[in-house]
Formats: C-alpha cells, sequence, structure tokens
C-alpha cells in the first residue's frame, strides 16, 4: 500500500499529511455510501464529518467558493481553483 500512496502523491503532489487525509475522507464516504445502501439512518457524526472533509479537499486542491461579495458561501456559487 505504501507504493501506491507515493505514486498519487506524485501525480497529485501530495505531502504524506494530505495523502492521508484524502484516505480518511474516502473511508468516510464509503461508510455513508454503506449506511444508505442498506437504507438504515446515518448515524449523525459521521454527517458531521462531511464539512471537514469539505475544507480538506479544499485546502489540498487549493479552491474556493465565494459570494458575489468575495466571501466564503456555503450556499451560494461553485468552487473554483484559486488563481
Amino acid at each position: 500500500m505504501t507504493k501506491k500512496t507515493k505514486e498519487i502523491n506524485k501525480i497529485l503532489n501530495l505531502t504524506k499529511h494530505q495523502a492521508k487525509q484524502i484516505l480518511e475522507i474516502l473511508e468516510t464516504l464509503r461508510r455513508i455510501n454503506a449506511q444508505t445502501d442498506e437504507k438504515c439512518p446515518i448515524d449523525y457524526n459521521l454527517i458531521c464529518e462531511l464539512e471537514s472533509m469539505e475544507h480538506q479537499l479544499s485546502n489540498i486542491v487549493n479552491a474556493t467558493v465565494k459570494c458575489e461579495h468575495g466571501h466564503y458561501n456555503r450556499w451560494e456559487g461553485s468552487y473554483a481553483y484559486i488563481q
């Protein structure tokens, strides 16, 4: 598994910490998907992890979502890469 992590780091230019964060995000997404596949209620704490996952990924890929006034806004706009 270490070899694949190193290959991913080369492709995406990730630090070891960022690569670990992505694996944790993928694991949370897998758990959400598994819970919804069985039509069971989603665990509240699992949903709470979505907010931190959003911010971690946006930091890793250097993206932001802003309103027309240039402020972070989750309800309007779409993510764009920071220039």
